[in-house]
């Protein structure tokens, strides 16, 4: 029974090993990317997020009272196309934030686990050889 204890202690180290480096590396990869979109190929986001003239159009309610109107109360396109683009700009860097910490929060906690695992690999080896 001890030899199947320290066997399955060996595949769940290397498990958790895997595992957490897997996690390391998803991290580390989202915050290469992130940091590559944002620096070195920035892009406008309207590929993500809405078309703000189109968005407008779409707003826009005839009536005979008023021949334009917008359903969320502005004057005129201008307006709401830039209320519609300073909102995408928000998205894009809230999007951003959002990648950053993922990426953080995947690194941060996946190292230390698999530091710890890789040390008590190590340990139990060099107790075996002893």
């Amino acid at each position: 029974m001890p030899e199947l204890s320290k066997s399955l202690r060996t595949v769940y180290m290397y498990l958790a090993a895997i595992v957490s480096l897997v996690v390391f590396i998803i991290g580390t990869v989202t915050l290469l990317n992130t940091a590559l979109q944002s620096w070195v190929f920035p892009s406008t986001g309207y590929y993500y997020f809405e078309d703000p003239v189109m968005t407008c159009n779409s707003q826009v309610q005839l009536s005979k009272e008023e021949p334009k109107t917008y359903s969320f109360g502005f004057e005129t396109q201008d307006e709401c196309v830039a209320y519609y683009e300073k909102r995408n700009e928000e998205q894009i860097v809230n999007q951003r934030n959002m990648d950053i910490a993922f990426g953080i929060a995947m690194t941060v906690v996946s190292l230390p686990i698999w530091l710890l695992h890789m040390w008590f690999i190590r340990r139990d080896k060099k107790a075996g050889e002893a």
